[in-house]
């Protein structure tokens, strides 16, 4: 899983600008008119990744959309990303970014006339949002691949037997309330006899014969 891009919001458009100016060179009444009413780049990272062909690696990247908010993604000519549905933690309530000013030069180079939003994206040829779509995907476009992936697996053992989560979740729940709350008679009773007037008395003479 190599990254190469450093743009986090990779994502190619169609065709190039006809405005030429840089992204930071737009007024700040432009960049709030572009981004109006949509928050799209502060919920997402992408990352280029090296392109699969081994048989495991296409069997970790379907590992990585078993899990959720993980996309993939595969442009022209062949060109591969990892998508992270993910929201930054500076984006408030009302749409904005709570550290304007101080925030990373990423995102200040972020340009909203290319955002996805506004223009079409122009290279994507194919787009996993689970494990089971690569899957299909491979044994459609890339038979010989798919082949070696299930060979790969057949070689593979399968691992011990699946547990049951949820009955060893409440043993283990049960063990732990026995170790924290132990029964009162189980409990030794290692306070000293007498009352605490009584102890006093007795250290104190203990200490005079001494």
């Amino acid at each position: 899983m190599n990254r190469r891009a450093a743009d986090p919001h990779h994502h190619t458009v169609a065709g190039p600008l006809a405005d030429r100016r840089r992204a930071s060179d737009l007024a700040a009444v432009e960049n709030a008119d572009l981004c109006s009413g949509c928050v799209t780049c502060c919920t997402y990272i992408t990352v280029e990744v090296d392109a699969p062909r081994a048989a495991w690696e296409y069997d970790q990247w379907i590992w990585a959309l078993y899990h959720r908010g993980v996309s993939l993604y595969v442009e022209r000519p062949e060109r591969w990303f990892v998508h992270f549905g993910t929201v930054c933690e500076h984006l408030n309530q009302a749409g904005r970014c709570d550290i304007h000013g101080r925030h990373p030069v990423l995102c200040r180079d972020y340009d909203p006339r290319s955002c996805e939003r506004r223009r079409p994206l122009a290279d994507v040829v194919a787009w996993f949002d689970r494990g089971d779509e690569l899957e299909a995907w491979l044994a459609r476009q890339r038979p010989a691949h798919y082949q070696r992936l299930l060979a790969y697996r057949r070689q593979t053992p399968a691992g011990p037997p699946v547990a049951d989560a949820l009955a060893d979740r409440k043993a283990l729940d049960q063990g732990l309330i026995g170790i924290s709350e132990p029964a009162a008679d189980t409990i030794p009773d290692t306070r000293e006899p007498g009352s605490p007037s009584d102890r006093a008395r007795a250290r104190r003479g203990a200490e005079e014969r001494t």
